[in-house]
């Protein structure tokens, strides 16, 4: 691939460029004052099929290899008459596409805060057939409480007559090149790409679960009494990804030196492998979370929930449990005193993001991650010893391998390009790439605590120092005993 140089003719890059600028002041509130000159920071490419591409700094904005396909697959699970809001502009491939699958009933609304990007997408590609649509609207601006409340204020207009057809959709290359001016905007908007999911996937079910849960929720003991309990105490999260199977034939030799807790979806693989974790964490208010704990009839394991977890796990739960409420959840509002005094969580919709949180309210320090992939890793989503994957082996006949199966679960949702932990482009998807940015959030918050990533072959965390075998977690251990 190779830098491609561009504007030996000024005069149709002026056309192409004033062109595209006149037709986007319609779609966007407030004044456009670009300049018809590529920044700095951007590095033209050519892609291998014959496309441009860019470099913003060290951050691709679109494929080296073919710009438009990756674009058209962006957009290949969103249904006709979507209401999509949509943060990232790059180049602009992935949006006539997203057009295109919304249909006539359909609206675009895309939020880019980065002008060199802009800049970019309006010099070098021809936009002016996405431009005339008029089921598209760009949000672009300088000041963060202006930016903020059009953004609001948007989102209420879109999703006001049918909100379950409401999609939060983000492009992962330009959500990397978030100007740094907009702080408060940019953990809004984390938060929205996390949390805004769950109306459209449970329904009601959050404000079922909170309910039955009242008695419960009055009941427990809240997280804040668990407050610097384990000071300087090394802890183990142990979450339910591919990366689980190397490590756990170890954990068991090494577990009354260490804090030991787990996901839900890592409970019963522990169970059977005769680890009993002194923790377990569970958010998700799926009747499908129950499974998790059929097998647990007794035993010292605690539980940390959220209200609106399944109302069966913790009716059921033998042990002790805490309640952490989340942090400006709207069912949570009128319990400001309970609030208060039980404790709160700023992790979002990532059990795992949880698990990471209270660790850090625990007082544990160095905490190490194990089965956090975040990604797609060995083309499977799940260890080879958790429910998902047993499930997914009963479905195997001669047409079918499991791999095939995880990658099929993994191509029903938006695929993500990000490095692992060796550097190296592998695939995530939307859903897991937020959660991957909420750990590298609650990690540079907590710069103070040492986190490690082990024997992970998935996501790289910002943040969070990979630890990639067994004996390098020996070399560690030796110095604790």
């Amino acid at each position: 691939m190779m830098v491609k140089m561009l504007f030996g003719d000024p005069s149709l890059d002026n056309h192409l460029f004033e062109k595209n600028l006149a037709l986007l002041k319609d779609h966007v509130s407030g004044h456009v004052g670009f300049q018809n000159r590529l920044p700095k920071k951007i590095t033209v490419l050519e892609a291998n099929s014959g496309q441009l591409t860019a470099q913003y700094e060290n951050t691709l904005l679109h494929s080296k290899y073919d710009p438009e396909k990756e674009g058209i697959d962006f957009s290949k699970n969103i249904k006709p008459g979507s209401r999509v809001c949509l943060y990232g502009f790059g180049l602009g491939y992935h949006l006539a596409p997203l057009l295109e699958k919304i249909g006539p009933n359909g609206f675009l609304l895309v939020v880019e805060l980065n002008p060199d990007i802009l800049t970019t997408a309006i010099k070098l590609k021809d936009q002016t057939k996405f431009f005339q649509s008029n089921r598209f609207k760009l949000i672009f601006g300088t000041d963060e409480s202006q930016v903020s409340n059009e953004i609001s204020r948007e989102m209420h207009r879109i999703s006001e007559a049918n909100p379950d057809q409401l999609e939060i959709l983000f492009h992962a290359p330009s959500f990397k090149c978030f100007p740094p001016n907009f702080p408060a905007l940019k953990n809004a908007l984390e938060i929205l790409l996390m949390e805004r999911r769950f109306p459209a996937v449970f329904g009601n079910l959050e404000e079922v679960n909170y309910a039955l849960n009242e008695e419960k929720i009055n009941s427990s003991a809240g997280i804040n009494d668990l407050k610097n309990y384990h000071l300087g105490k090394p802890a183990f999260l142990v979450s339910a990804g591919p990366s689980l199977d190397s490590a756990l034939p170890y954990l068991k030799q090494i577990q009354d030196s260490f804090l030991i807790t787990c996901v839900d979806t890592a409970f019963p693989v522990l169970l059977k492998n005769g680890i009993h974790p002194e923790y377990v964490f569970s958010l998700d208010p799926q009747s499908e979370s129950a499974f998790h704990f059929a097998e647990y009839k007794s035993g010292s394991t605690k539980l940390v929930y959220t209200p609106t977890a399944n109302h069966d796990v913790l009716k059921n739960f033998p042990g002790d449990c805490y309640v952490v409420f989340k942090e400006g959840h709207s069912l949570s509002q009128h319990q400001e005193e309970e609030v208060k005094k039980k404790g709160v969580t700023q992790a979002g919709g990532s059990v795992s993001c949880l698990g990471v949180d209270a660790l850090i309210q625990f007082g544990c320090n160095p905490i190490f991650l194990l089965g956090q992939d975040c990604a797609l890793t060995g083309n499977r989503y799940y260890s080879k010893h958790t429910r998902f994957n047993q499930q997914l082996i009963l479905k195997i006949n001669g047409a079918f391998q499991l791999e095939k199966l995880h990658k099929m679960k993994f191509q029903e949702k938006n695929a993500v390009k990000i490095n692992n932990t060796y550097g190296k482009e592998i695939m995530t998807d939307q859903v897991m790439y937020s959660y991957l940015r909420n750990l590298e959030q609650i990690a540079n918050q907590n710069k103070e605590v040492q986190i490690y990533n082990l024997c992970s072959q998935g996501a790289a965390i910002d943040g969070v120092n990979p630890l990639n075998s067994i004996s390098e977690l020996k070399r560690w251990f030796s110095k604790t005993i």
